[in-house]
Parts: C-alpha cells; sequence; structure tokens
C-alpha cells in the first residue's frame, strides 16, 4: 500500500500496474471520505472522479500538461496526487487547503476557480499563449454535464471547435448532476446517448456542432449519434464515448489516443456521482453534493441544530411555499441550487410554480424580466456568490426597466470553509447603485415574512438577503410580539429603532442586530441600537436625529458601494455632524475559516466592538 502522506509529484504513477492504480483508487477514495466526513465539503463529485483523475495524471505530465478542472471542486484527488496528502484534513479549514484549486497550492492548480464553465474558455487561452510560443504541452479540459451547458462554456466549445489549428482534449465528466440534478434539453441529450448501447463513436464536432445540438432538441431525436462507423461533419474534432469512467484501463487506452492524435478530442466519460458510498451514491437530488461533517456509518450530519432553531435557507423556504400557495401568480426560478436553497419540499408540493434552468443565472434573470412584464411575480432564490454571475442582467434587464422581481439572496455576508470564490460579501456594492433597486436584510424570520408581504406589492426589484447559518423559528413570545407590532406598520424605507437613541448608537442589519441587543442589554450600556432593515433605500429621516451623535455602523460586506458609505456621504453632504465609527470588511477577499474566525480576524467580533465604548 502506498503511503499517500509521501506522494510528491504525480510521476511515480507512470511505474504502476493497472491493478496498482486500481488499488490506490481504492485507497484514495477510502482517504477522502474519512476526510470530508470531519472536514465538509465535495464529497460526491470527488468519490466520482478518482479513476479518472489517476488516469489523467498516468498519462499526462502536469504541469506542463494543463489539466484544467472546470470549478475546481472536484480536485481532491488531483490534491492528493501533487502532493498535499498530507495537509488534506485541513481542507477547508482556516489556514489550511482550499476546498477548490489554488494558484498558491500548487504548480500544478494551472486553472484557479470556484464558479462553474470557464474551463474550455481557459483553454482557449493556453491554446493561443501555446501558439505564441509558451511551453505548453497538451490542453486538457474536466468538465461536468452540468456546466457544459451553460453559455459560456458552449460559447467556448463553439470557438475551439473552428480553431483546427489548435489541439484540446475536452473530457465531459458526465454523472447526470451539477449541483443537483440536471434539466434542460441537453441533459435529455446526453440520457438518450447513456442508453443507447450501439451509440460509440460520434467521430468529428464543427462549428457547427451547437447548431446540432439544437437541432437535435429541435427534432426531438439524436440518430447522428448513433452510428457505429467514422460520422464525418467536415471538421477535425473527434468525439468518443461513452467511456467507463470508473475502469482504469479503458480510460487509459482513450487518454493515450487523445494524448497522441494531432486532432481535438471530445471524450464523454460516464462516471457515478458517490462512487463507492452507498449514501451518496443513492443520491438523485444533490444532498450529498456538498456536506458538512457527518458520521460515515449512519450518514447523519454531526452538526445538530438547536431545538427552536433552523437554517435560514429552510426558513425563507417555507415563506416561500407559503406565499405561493397563497397566489398562483408566483413562479419560482433556481438557478441548479434547488437543493442548496432547501427547495425540495417546494418542489413536491407546487412543482407547477418552480423552475430549474440549471447552470445559467442569466438565463433565469432574463426569464424572470419577462415574466414580470406578464403580470406573474418571479422570486429568483439565488447564493449571493452566483448573483454576480448576472450582472449585466440585473443593470441593463431588471433596473433599467423596474422589474417586479423578488431576489432572496442566499449565503449573504461571510460564508465559512468555500473561501474566496464563494463569499457573499459584494452583492450590497454591485446592487446599491443601481437605479430602483430596493436592498434589505431582515434580523430574523418574522421580519423576514413582513419583508415578503412588502416586496410582493411593491413594483419595483426587490433583494432580500440572509446568511449561511441558523435563526430562530418564528415564535410568539413577547419579543417577537413586539416585533411583529413593528413588521405589521412597516413602510418601505423605514429603520427600526430597537433600543432608545442615545450619545452613542448602533446602526445594524440582519441577524447581528439580536447580537448587538443583546450585548448592550445584558452589559447594560447606555448605547442606542437601531435596526436598518433598509439598506436601499436608507432611512434619511432616522439618520437626521442621529446629527451631533456618535455612530457606531456595523456591516460585514466591503465598505465601498455600502450603507456606511451611503450615510457617510449623507452625512456630510447634509452638515450632520454625525461621529462615524465604521466597521466593514476591507476590499478584498476573504478566504476559508468559521464566521467566528473570520471576524475575530478582521476586528469584527460584536463583543469586542462594543466593550471599545464601556
Amino acid at each position: 500500500m502506498i503511503k499517500l502522506e509521501d506522494i510528491t509529484s504525480p510521476e511515480f504513477l507512470k511505474d504502476l500496474s493497472i491493478s496498482e492504480l486500481e488499488d490506490l483508487a481504492k485507497q484514495i477514495q477510502t482517504y477522502i471520505l474519512e476526510t470530508v466526513s470531519k472536514t465538509g465539503g465535495h464529497l460526491s463529485s470527488n468519490l466520482g472522479v478518482v479513476e479518472l483523475t489517476i488516469a489523467l495524471h498516468y498519462i499526462f505530465s502536469s504541469p506542463h500538461d494543463k489539466i484544467i478542472f472546470d470549478v475546481g471542486h472536484q480536485g481532491y484527488t488531483h490534491k492528493i496526487l501533487t502532493g498535499r496528502a498530507k495537509d488534506f484534513p485541513s481542507l477547508r479549514q482556516k489556514g489550511g487547503l482550499s476546498g477548490f484549486l489554488k494558484y498558491s497550492e500548487s504548480g500544478h492548480d494551472v486553472w484557479e476557480a470556484g464558479h462553474s464553465s470557464t474551463s474550455i474558455a481557459a483553454a482557449c487561452g493556453f491554446l493561443e499563449a501555446k501558439a505564441s510560443g509558451k511551453d505548453i504541452g497538451e490542453v486538457i479540459v474536466v468538465i461536468g454535464d452540468g456546466a457544459i451547458q451553460n453559455g459560456l462554456a458552449l460559447s467556448s466549445l463553439n470557438y475551439l471547435a473552428g480553431k483546427t489549428d489548435q489541439k484540446a482534449i475536452i473530457i465531459l465528466n458526465d454523472n447526470e448532476m451539477s449541483i443537483s440534478k440536471n434539466v434542460g434539453g441537453l441533459a435529455k441529450i446526453f440520457n438518450n446517448i447513456r442508453i443507447k448501447k450501439s451509440y460509440r463513436f460520434l467521430k468529428r464536432i464543427t462549428p457547427r456542432f451547437i447548431k446540432h445540438l439544437f437541432d437535435w432538441l429541435k427534432r426531438g431525436l439524436i440518430s447522428i449519434a448513433y452510428k457505429e462507423r467514422p460520422l464525418t461533419l467536415g471538421a477535425e474534432y473527434k468525439y468518443f464515448g461513452p467511456i467507463d469512467g470508473h475502469d482504469l484501463k479503458t480510460l487509459i487506452k482513450y487518454f493515450t489516443f487523445a494524448r497522441n492524435t494531432n486532432r481535438s478530442v471530445f471524450l464523454h466519460i460516464k462516471t457515478t456521482k458517490g462512487k463507492g458510498y452507498p449514501f451518496a451514491e443513492s443520491d438523485k437530488i444533490g444532498t450529498w453534493h456538498g456536506v458538512g461533517p457527518f458520521d460515515i456509518a449512519t450518514g447523519k450530519s454531526l452538526k445538530e441544530i438547536k431545538p427552536g432553531y433552523t437554517s435560514w435557507s429552510i426558513g425563507i423556504s417555507e415563506l416561500l411555499l407559503k406565499k405561493a400557495k397563497a397566489n398562483p401568480q408566483i413562479k419560482v426560478i433556481s438557478s441548479a441550487t434547488i437543493c442548496g436553497s432547501e427547495l425540495n419540499e417546494f418542489v413536491q408540493e407546487l412543482p407547477n410554480q418552480i423552475i430549474d434552468v440549471g447552470i445559467g443565472e442569466e438565463n433565469a434573470v432574463i426569464m424572470a424580466t419577462a415574466m414580470a412584464k406578464e403580470g406573474l411575480i418571479p422570486i429568483i432564490p439565488i447564493y449571493s456568490t452566483f448573483l454576480q454571475r448576472a450582472y449585466d442582467e440585473l443593470n441593463h434587464d431588471v433596473a433599467r426597466t423596474c422589474a417586479h422581481i423578488i431576489f432572496l439572496v442566499d449565503r449573504a455576508g461571510i460564508v465559512p470553509a468555500d473561501g474566496s470564490t464563494h463569499q457573499g460579501t459584494f452583492d450590497i456594492a454591485f446592487l446599491s447603485h443601481l437605479p430602483n433597486f430596493i436592498i434589505t436584510m431582515p434580523k430574523d424570520l418574522t421580519e423576514a415574512e413582513a419583508l415578503f408581504d412588502l416586496a410582493l406589492k411593491t413594483k419595483a426589484p426587490f433583494v432580500i438577503r440572509y446568511p449561511k447559518y441558523n435563526t430562530k423559528k418564528q415564535e410568539t413570545t413577547s419579543e417577537s410580539l413586539m416585533t411583529k407590532s413593528f413588521v405589521t406598520k412597516m413602510t418601505l424605507g423605514k429603520w427600526e429603532e430597537l433600543l432608545p437613541i442615545q450619545a452613542i448608537n448602533v446602526i445594524a442589519y440582519g441577524p447581528v442586530v439580536n447580537k448587538f441587543k443583546e450585548i448592550i442589554t445584558e452589559e447594560k450600556m447606555n448605547i442606542g441600537l437601531i435596526n436598518a432593515l433598509f439598506i436601499k433605500p436608507m432611512d434619511t429621516t432616522f439618520l437626521e436625529r442621529l446629527a451631533n451623535k456618535k455612530v457606531i455602523i456595523y456591516e460585514e460586506v466591503i465598505g465601498e458601494g455600502s450603507l456606511t458609505q451611503a450615510i457617510a456621504y449623507y452625512n456630510t453632504l447634509h452638515k450632520l455632524a454625525i461621529d462615524i465609527d465604521a466597521y466593514h470588511l476591507e476590499n478584498g477577499f476573504l478566504e476559508a475559516g468559521t464566521v467566528k474566525q473570520i471576524k475575530k480576524e478582521l476586528g469584527l467580533d460584536i463583543r469586542d466592538i462594543i466593550e471599545k465604548y464601556r
């Protein structure tokens, strides 16, 4: 048995027999399962590409040969084979290995990402660099059947198919899922190819390839894909598959051919997401795509939610289901995050009121804009980090036309573990300058429901942000009834005076408001507390009441484009003489860590801040 911690380079693979490679695959599979059960991470996708990754490194010579993993979340085996096994237990921990590929970790990580569908465009860039004389070997892309359906991937594939003087190796990792179950016509094409046993070789892909795909969709058939003899479409792009992605001998044969041919090759490789772990293999909705720590024997999460609490994603999805049941004009649009946004129950109960467009945020926003024009009420639950992928549509189509769309922005603010590519710290900055947008963040689910109701009747793009952690369930305690009193008379753009105005006051929004109230009350400090649940439009009338007072503004987003910046500008413009102490993130990218660790390190620990004003 190979000691994984002693691996420094993948070159040792070339001296192993097929039998030894198979044993290594099982060993790595076990190591990934055991590690992710403790650290959390992307489990299913990594278990599914162990053999594929071993075969790649067996045939090709990284990093001279550029192996590009789309997204990079499925790169755990790659990390182990390139000398990082000893650090693997630090996966997704503060100061540890990233859950994605990272330039700073290894020269073998030739492409760094975290969002999908960038890999083929990156390959085009590497090939242009190679044509310009850079010392680059083969250029290989590993992309999933969910990611390849995105417009960026398809346009890049179309471009590459026309470059007959350049060679790329495109590996379609077909596991029938992206984050959730794949949807749409291309997914149906791939499924038909899988089940047609006579299908093996489609020999060439041309600049007409994309047109052929959509012709297949239109006609409802893919008969040209069923020819066993070579089929010439008049170009230099070869297509082989489906190929068993867990058969090392077969993978090595096809990768050897791909390396040795002088033409571009498209290899359609069929893998099983979650391979080797029954709970993950049987998952058809994406539960095991990304996981927290869990018990391997039972499959149960080790992070239990306290009684009386729920996750913000679950709480919001329950509110969404409640509102949709009462209003058939509501249409929910997801971009491949049905499971992550906790929408499975919605799909079961109201299948005609929810659409999954796959990995296509731009598509979701444009569809919603057209729906809104016709009087429907489109609601888009979307991670903050993915919303930025649709910025042009948010600006050009939504803001400009003042489309009545509700955006439920999940994972807003500081996001633990996934690092720099998945933070929710930029959305206020890129939304706040857009005309007509309303931006809010509730402190609890009672307030969230009131904002929901306001959003449903406000004919403008309306954002409700919420974080990636837990919150109290809706209650009927005296305190929640006080909140109820405020929300029943909620007015657009009006803030809540949670604790009376004093010489020193805190302005904050979202669940952190509750923490400020708890500490200020507990310590019996004379500090006022304002719940600025409307980030835009802000309550300028309230601001004027704070003239000549000290105000602590707290936000878990970057300062540029923030509420802090808007308040500071208004303060200067109207000469309010508010003495502002600002606490927010610097303009940069946050790496992995717990929310508590990140806030402590960046001077955003709430108790530490309050102590300064004792």
